[in-house]
C-alpha cells in the first residue's frame, strides 16, 4: 500500500482533472499531462470510453538519449487499495520522440486523487533486478507495437529469468 512518503528517485504525479467533455463512442479523452522534475519525460493518461473506462498511460520522452532502453516507473493505488507498480521501457522508434503506451490495470479517477508516483526512465543495465510479478504485468500491459520492442530490447539486457517472463508476456 502507498505509505505517503516518497521514496528516493520517485515524484508525485498529479491528481486527475475532471472531464466533462464527450468523446466518440469508444474514443479516448486526455485526462491528465504531467512531467518528471528534470523535464525529459511527459506522462499523458488517458480515459479510454468503455464501461467502466480503462486508463492508459502514455510516455513520451523529449531530449533524451533513447537508442538504448529507457526504463520509468509508476506506482498508484489499485479500486481494490492495492498497490499496483508497472514499468514502462521506451525506445527510439522509426518516427517522432520515443514514446510507450500501456493499460493501467485496476486505476481509477480515485486512484489518482489520492497519492500515485513515478521515476523517471533510467538505462537497463546487467545488473537491473525487478520483481518478477511486477515484470509480467508490466508486458502484459503494453498496448502497441512500440512498447512491445521496447520490452524485446530489454529482454536482451536482463537475467535469464526475467527474460523468460518477458517472454511469457510477449507471447
Amino acid at each position: 500500500m502507498l505509505t505517503g512518503r516518497l521514496e528516493p528517485g520517485w515524484f508525485a504525479l498529479p491528481p486527475l482533472l475532471e472531464v466533462s467533455g464527450l468523446t466518440a463512442a469508444g474514443g479516448d479523452a486526455l485526462i491528465l499531462e504531467a512531467s518528471s522534475p528534470d523535464r525529459g519525460a511527459r506522462f499523458l493518461v488517458r480515459r479510454h470510453g468503455t464501461v467502466p473506462p480503462e486508463y492508459r498511460l502514455e510516455l513520451v520522452l523529449q531530449g533524451v538519449d533513447a537508442a538504448r532502453p529507457l526504463v520509468s516507473s509508476v506506482r498508484y493505488a489499485t479500486a481494490s487499495g492495492n498497490e499496483q507498480v508497472l514499468l514502462v521501457p521506451v525506445i527510439q522508434g522509426q518516427f517522432g520522440p520515443p514514446a510507450s503506451l500501456v493499460r493501467l490495470p485496476g486505476f481509477t479517477a480515485d486512484s489518482a486523487s489520492a497519492e500515485w508516483t513515478a521515476r523517471a526512465p533510467a538505462p537497463v543495465t546487467p545488473s537491473t533486478a525487478w520483481d518478477a510479478a511486477t515484470v509480467a504485468d508490466s508486458v502484459r500491459a503494453a498496448l502497441n507495437e512500440a512498447t512491445r520492442a521496447a520490452w524485446r530490447q530489454v529482454r536482451e539486457l536482463v537475467g535469464d529469468d526475467l527474460r523468460r517472463v518477458i517472454d511469457g508476456g510477449l507471447s
